[in-house]
This record gives structure tokens, sequence and C-alpha cells, in this order.
């Protein structure tokens, strides 16, 4: 299977009269997306799943022109051609699996505390493990462990800072919708008056203080949602108190 071949198609059986169509729309690594013709959602897929996927015939294979005459002429302008990755992919893609390598190795370890007196001695062993001659301080690898976790354990989340354009997503990162459930509740437990534009601005400052942390320890700083998020989900809230 040739995953740069820009007519390949594959296909997902829903059921006896019904199937999903997906083209490649971009290849990083051993990472591949997908994009549903029909839908344009986007599938990510680490490159041997795939491929296992298709071994075991829950994927199929097929050429473009053996599309659908529906979905033949429907617009495909939307799926990009794979490209090539440029000497900066490569680099931070290294540099994420250098991280990945510290923090999985101290969740392996059962480290018990995120602390100096526990994470000097073994960043020195790990260090020393993977020959690495610049290993983080015990508070970067303290963050990037807290950036891994709260990402729902997505390697991803240990991208360097300068890679953030290639990173974004229209969905809200889970940190930022994590950060917002602490300053609602925090605001409900000490206020009995709604200002949405006060609680805006407390999320504000909260997450003024999360970039920080993160600018230091070299990650991408997380964007705020708009106000109008704010108030769409305090508002929502309000009308279930209300049912």
């Amino acid at each position: 299977m040739d995953l740069q071949n820009p007519d390949l198609i594959l296909v997902k059986r829903l059921s006896e009269h019904s199937c999903s169509y997906f083209a490649v729309e971009s290849i990083a690594g051993s990472d591949v997306v997908l994009t549903d013709i029909e839908s344009g959602g986007r599938f990510n897929f680490a490159k041997p799943k795939l491929e296992q996927l298709v071994s075991n015939g829950q994927l199929r294979t097929i050429a473009r022109r053996e599309l659908p005459t529906k979905l033949t002429f429907k617009p495909l302008s939307t799926v990009k051609k794979p490209k090539a990755e440029t000497a900066e992919d490569v680099a931070s893609k290294k540099e994420m699996q250098r991280r990945y390598r510290y923090v999985q190795g101290a969740i392996e370890q059962s480290v018990p505390a995120y602390t100096e007196k526990w994470l000097t001695p073994y960043i020195a062993q790990k260090a020393a493990e993977i020959n690495d001659s610049g290993p983080p301080s015990w508070r970067t690898l303290a963050y990037w462990n807290k950036a891994f976790v709260e990402s729902g354990w997505d390697k991803h989340a240990l991208m360097p800072k300068h890679k953030a354009k290639g990173n974004r997503t229209k969905q809200l990162p889970q940190e930022v919708h994590d950060l917002i459930d602490e300053v609602i509740n925090e605001y409900l437990r000490t206020h009995t008056v709604m200002r949405y534009q006060k609680v805006y601005d407390q999320f504000l400052e909260q997450l003024d203080t999360l970039n920080a942390e993160r600018r230091e320890a070299d990650l991408v700083e997380l964007k705020p949602c708009s106000y109008r998020w704010i108030v769409n989900r305090l508002q929502n809230m309000e009308n279930k108190v209300k049912s």
C-alpha cells in the first residue's frame, strides 16, 4: 500500500449498503491523517495501525476512479497531497520524542513524586541511558509530564513551541477545557451573581499564568477561547439548573 499515491482511497464498510471513503491528507513520519471525502472529517492514525487495519480487512483500498458517482464529482479540493517533511519537522519530532522518553520513563518507573528530590536522580539516570547531553531540569520535566497527562496522554502535547502553527486544531485543547471548568467552579463557589465578563477576565488571567509555565518548559502556548464561548457555556449551565 503506497500512502504517497494521490489516487489511493481507503474504504470502510459501515453496513451492507453503506461505506465511508477516505483519502490521505498528510503524512508526518509514522503519523497519517485521513480525510473523509464525503463529510470532510479528519482522522489520525499511526502508520503501522493503518496498515494493520488494511491487512485484517477492516479497511480496503481502491483507486480514486472507483469512487461512487456521487463522490466522483464531489469537489475534492480539501484533500491535500502528502507533503514531504522539512528539516524543521524532523527536528521537532525528534525533540518531541526525546521529551516523551523522559516522561514515559518516569511514568513506567512510578516516580513517587515530581519533586527535585525524586526527579533529579531519575533525570541523570535517563540522560545517561539515552546519551542526552542536554537533559531537562526537574521543573521542566514535571511540567512536561503535566502537559502530557492533561492532554489525554497525547505525546504531541510535548511538541516544541515553535511548531505550534502546525499543531493547532479548531477544537479547544483539553487543558483549556479543564482551566475553564476550574475558573467557573471557583467563581460559582465565591459569588452569588453571575458576571460573564468577570468570569472571562479571570479565565484570561489564569491562562496567562499557565502559559508562563509552558514557555519556561518550551511548550506551545494555549490560545484562549472567545468571550462568546464562555457566555454560551455559562448560559447552558444556567438553563440546566432552571430545568
